[in-house]
């Protein structure tokens, strides 16, 4: 392998079947290992903890979908399939799964230098920030709200945007799951994510004024999710 990769990758769920998936974004090394993931994730929040969980999928009215990268949650990293151990703990191994397509590339997200893929990165990490701070919570806020068993934009809706906003070209997996639910909607209109690309590019800080179309939309039920 040559450079950085961001690619696109999934949880198939049954584990090991083509009967549906999770899609998420995986940064891979140089020399193939996934070193971070960004997810959108059903989640709940423990008012023991103080923090923020993750479920397989959301069906409480309280439940929201919210963004996570695993620099920052390592707890929201998940299985890959067509991944297998790396030579570290936790470390997983896709040089196979990229060439077979299993684990698919995206056009303008191979061959990445440092700062590339830094760049590319930025994006994405602004989109979570947006996206949970669509309604008020803890730790960035409580996102959207999830949708009853996934029927509606949720954690692969998340992906779609993802790949958007970082101008990634869409994955082509050869043998897809049979159900991606989500998978070609958008969380954020397209006029807001021309915003998070021209002021993270322009190094432009973030603005509540220019979130206010957006926050109208979000769900009126964030202080149950938060109690």
């Amino acid at each position: 392998m040559t450079g950085w990769t961001i690619a696109a990758a999934e949880l198939r769920i049954p584990w090991g079947t083509r009967v549906a998936a999770h899609r998420m974004l995986v940064v891979v090394d140089p020399v193939g290992r996934v070193v971070r993931q960004f997810n959108g994730l059903a989640s709940w929040f423990d008012k023991g903890s103080g923090r923020w969980r993750h479920k397989p999928i959301g069906y409480l009215p309280s439940d929201r979908l919210r963004g996570y990268d695993t620099a920052a949650h390592p707890q929201t990293f998940l299985p890959v399939h067509g991944a297998v151990a790396g030579p570290q703990p936790g470390g997983l191994d896709v040089r196979a799964a990229l060439a077979s397509g299993v684990v698919a590339r995206m056009p303008g997200g191979s061959g990445l230098g440092p700062d590339e893929l830094e760049a590319r990165l930025a994006l994405v990490k602004r989109l979570i920030a947006d996206v949970n701070a669509l309604a008020p919570g803890p730790d960035g806020g409580a996102g959207l709200p999830y949708p009853f068993l996934g029927f509606g934009p949720n954690s692969n809706s998340f992906f779609e945007t993802a790949r958007e906003t970082m101008g990634l070209g869409s994955p082509e997996f050869p043998e897809r799951a049979w159900l991606v639910p989500g998978a070609e909607r958008l969380l954020l209109p397209p006029q807001e994510i021309a915003r998070i690309r021209s002021e993270v590019q322009s190094g432009s800080p973030a603005t509540i004024g220019a979130r206010k179309e957006a926050i109208a939309s979000a769900t009126r039920s964030a202080p149950s999710a938060v109690g």
